[in-house]
């Protein structure tokens, strides 16, 4: 017989199994999505710099975006001294985005004969 500790450990034990399998499914489902939006949308315009697209300026090709670095230099205390600059990368060199272009939906062929269907058709009778 069963004692109420080994139906404890038993209830704790499932719950721990089934627990870790709803958060697999969730992650599974969450890998799923991000996967499909990647191929519906393309990779992310991000340079090697890590820096986003926007932060680069196609005209002159550089990148404004700035950066946390630590400057060469303790201040009196004997902290570093740390400081924004300015990225020094050069020119955009990640993935080029596609333009985005509006394309009309096409009709099937044998979709109910169209008006196309019906031009074809007359100019074979009169042939």
């Amino acid at each position: 017989m069963m004692s109420g500790i080994d139906i404890a450990a038993i209830i704790l034990a499932s719950g721990y199994v089934a627990g870790g399998a709803v958060d697999r499914i969730k992650r599974l489902a969450k890998d799923r999505r991000e996967e499909r939006a990647l191929r519906l949308n393309g990779p992310e315009p991000v340079c090697g710099c890590g820096h986003h697209l926007a932060y680069h300026d196609l005209r002159d090709l550089r990148c404004y975006a700035e950066v946390k670095r630590a400057k060469a230099g303790v201040d009196a205390d004997g902290t570093r001294i740390d400081g924004w600059q300015q990225c020094e990368c050069r020119r955009y060199a990640g993935p080029e985005p596609l333009a985005a272009f509006y394309a009309p939906p096409i009709a099937r062929a044998g979709s109910g004969g169209g008006s196309e269907q019906r031009e074809i058709d007359s100019v074979q009778q009169a042939e």
